[in-house]
């Protein structure tokens, strides 16, 4: 009893793990549904969610009276705003500081200077002494200055007028160089003193030099009939002159942005039940500015005046995002299982996806450009070549209906993604090699050019327009195909998907690793090309990847290159070096070509859909020849599992092939007499051998495909094991021998 609720406790705690895994399944991609859902709608401007999608278009007609449902303001444009912003800025004043210590300490100076200047005449009787006195002192003073000074002579008179001039200057307020303040259009200045603030222009601000130059005139006024004073006066008064106006950084700051939030961004008002467009009239780009200014008035008043209002909008996008975004899982649910049930591949959807909107939003939106310079093809071209065409035509249909969405339901955008991307699918569908990528190219440019032309032809575009998007279109076309070929091996390596391209390049019999297969160990060589040969005809007869197959096989054996020679298709005859050891060392030895191979392909940087191969082509099959020999010896049958390979088993329908190729193609070399009767039952053994061992159980192959790929290997192996002719000796070496010569 206690057995039994036992083995009912583990089938249920088994029912629920499985209802767990399950849920997180759906769960993630639920998830990611719900991600990708919400940057679409973060990533477009909110605003245009409530532009109306039938906006006409400037110049057209209206086709009926719009009447305003409320007082709203009308908004001036970001061309306008920033036209005000720079007005602003031009016409704001220089603030300086005026510094009324500035002239107390200059007034001690001058009197100091002048106080030691009469000291000096004083204790120096004899002129010669004073001037070498003053020119101690005073070694800057030119020779009028110094001259002056040792004479002594209305000294008082001087020093005062010197005074009074200086006084004048610093009451007025002096810089240090006017042209290196930073003046607006109005060239204005306003000077901050204790007793408040006052308004002076560029010409009527005193700098330094503008000081000096006043001084001069000042001093040939006073001093008119004698030189030597007016030098006297310019040389002594120029070195007590500096500035005692500074700008207030400060200060200008803060009426900058005092000036910057008194910028309003209305320009007028429309009122309740006003015609903002009459119905027959044409339609101008104030009219466009007042319905502009409509819609963005509702995203600020319509929560509180009209939640329904608001709130609609914003869930149509959320549901006809949604929507397209739940088609296109369906899609693959139903259609491609293997994809939507593989988080890399969906993961690489949703990613380039993602990048697709991104590239969209920076064009239209934010650079605001045409948008016939979007490249919206990348998406087509990456995933028909690293998924298939389906796929990519699936997903093209998609995009294009969203990218219809986001752009206020312009479904221009939506036809020619749907026209030049189901174009660029088809392009790249047989495209193998990288270089020939030029073959897109010019069919997505011809479309963008076609499409563009007979477009903007029906819309009487004038023809410099339509030429100039003409070329658009062709860069776009060139473009997108660089772009894809550039993003092309990142997409490989980051989701781990192997494609055409990619497996073509690892078909080259001159890869290193099948080099060295062919030169270490050359009967594995030939017996890899030959299971290639056998798995690309099964893969093709139930419709599976016949390139993948065929590299597959090729490198599935690669880890016999460690120790070739204990394995009989490189032994070339010689004595089978497994006879000395043990039943169980021979098994290990042929089961480390597997774990050796993976090692091996992986630092190759081998593909894992390559790497699967070498790890699947075994499965768990049981190495029979080396378990019956140990039972021989006398070794229990619980000790079976040493005897079998690591696994896992396939769990593709090409690594299933590979599997039954390989073990046909080895079966067939030890075949007595190979006669298609016999090679057709050889295969037939070797498959339902392989089906009741369960080796297959993880494939998905069903008895219809197992069939086909019978039918399929056997034209192959009968190739290989042709009858040949054996063609007669030359008459001329046909000599008979008679007995005397003999």
């Amino acid at each position: 009893m206690s057995s039994i609720k036992k083995f009912n406790f583990k089938k249920n705690n088994s029912g629920k793990n499985k209802v767990e895994h399950k849920s997180l399944v759906y769960g993630f991609r639920a998830a990611l549904a719900l991600v990708i859902i919400a940057i679409i709608l973060l990533l477009f401007p909110i605003s245009s969610i409530f532009k109306s999608s039938e906006l006409p278009a400037e110049g057209s007609v209206a086709k009926e009276d719009v009447v305003a449902p409320f007082t709203f303001p009308i908004l001036k444009t970001k061309q306008e705003l920033e036209q005000d912003r720079k007005m602003v800025l031009s016409n704001l004043p220089v603030i300086l500081d005026f510094n009324p210590a500035k002239w107390d300490s200059i007034a001690r100076e001058v009197k100091r200077f002048f106080a030691q200047v009469d000291s000096i005449n004083r204790d120096n009787r004899i002129p010669e002494s004073r001037i070498r006195s003053m020119r101690l002192v005073f070694p800057h003073l030119e020779e009028e200055g110094i001259f002056l000074l040792s004479t002594g002579e209305d000294l008082k008179i001087f020093s005062s007028n010197l005074l009074s001039i200086l006084r004048d200057f610093y009451k007025a307020g002096m810089v240090e160089k006017v042209e290196e303040l930073p003046f607006g259009d109005n060239r204005k200045a306003i000077i901050l003193t204790p007793q408040g603030e006052a308004s002076i222009s560029e010409d009527e601000l005193l700098d330094i030099s503008k000081a000096k130059e006043r001084l001069l005139s000042l001093a040939l006024v006073k001093f008119e009939h004698d030189q030597l004073l007016v030098k006297a006066m310019y040389e002594i008064g120029s070195r007590f002159l500096v500035p005692n106006l500074t700008i207030n950084q400060k200060e200008m700051e803060a009426r900058k942005q005092k000036a910057l939030e008194a910028i309003t961004d209305q320009k007028g008002m429309v009122l309740k039940g006003e015609i903002i467009l009459a119905k027959n009239q044409k339609v101008t780009k104030k009219d466009l500015e007042k319905l502009s200014s409509l819609y963005q008035f509702r995203i600020k008043s319509g929560l509180k005046s009209n939640p329904w209002h608001f709130a609609l909008p914003l869930l149509g996008r959320i549901f006809f995002t949604g929507a397209l975004i739940l088609g296109l899982g369906l899609f693959l649910y139903f259609v491609k299982p293997h994809i939507f049930f593989d988080n890399n591949r969906l993961l690489m959807i949703a990613s380039v996806l993602i990048l697709q909107m991104v590239l969209t939003y920076l064009i239209l939106f934010r650079w605001q450009l045409s948008e016939y310079l979007i490249p919206v093809t990348i998406a087509s071209m990456l995933l028909t070549i690293l998924l298939d065409l389906e796929v990519g035509l699936v997903f093209t249909f998609s995009l294009g209906i969203l990218l219809g969405i986001v752009s206020y339901f312009d479904f221009k955008l939506a036809f020619i993604t749907i026209v030049a991307g189901s174009l660029a699918c088809f392009s790249v569908k047989e495209v193998t090699h990288r270089y020939r990528f030029y073959r897109p190219m010019l069919f997505v440019s011809f479309a963008y050019v076609v499409f563009i032309y007979f477009s903007e032809s029906l819309r009487l575009s004038p023809s410099g327009a339509i030429l100039s998007l003409c070329g658009y279109g062709l860069f776009n076309g060139f473009i997108s195909t660089i772009l894809t070929i550039g993003l092309l091996p990142i997409f490989e390596s980051l989701f781990d998907v192997t494609t055409d391209i990619t497996l073509l390049e690892l078909s080259d019999l001159n890869h290193p690793l099948l080099k060295r297969l062919s030169l270490e160990a050359p009967g594995t060589y030939h017996h890899s090309i030959i299971v290639g040969n056998l798995a690309e005809a099964g893969a093709k007869a139930i419709g599976a990847n016949t390139l993948l197959a065929r590299v597959g096989a090729y490198y599935h054996d690669i880890g016999k290159v460690e120790k070739p020679e204990y394995f009989v298709e490189n032994q070339m005859g010689a004595k089978s070096k497994h006879e000395k050891l043990t039943p169980s060392m021979s098994a290990l030895i042929l089961e480390s070509h597997v774990k050796e191979g993976v090692e091996m392909a992986k630092k190759a940087n081998l593909p894992q859909a390559v790497v699967d191969f070498i790890s699947q082509h075994h499965g768990t099959t049981l190495m029979s020849y080396f378990y019956n020999k140990a039972l021989e010896q006398g070794a229990e049958e619980e000790l079976k599992d040493e005897y079998r390979y690591p696994g896992p088993k396939p769990r593709s329908k090409e690594s299933a092939i590979v599997m039954l190729a390989d073990a046909v193609e080895a079966a067939s070399r030890v075949l007595e007499d190979p006669k298609p009767s016999r090679i057709k039952s050889l295969i037939k053994k070797i498959i339902d051998s392989k089906l009741s061992s369960g080796e297959l159980s993880d494939s998905n192959l069903t008895f219809k495909e197992l069939s086909a790929i019978q039918k399929a290997f056997l034209p192959v192996l009968i190739s290989v094991f042709h009858p040949r002719v054996e063609y007669p000796e030359p008459m001329e070496k046909r000599v008979d021998v008679s007995p005397s010569e003999s």
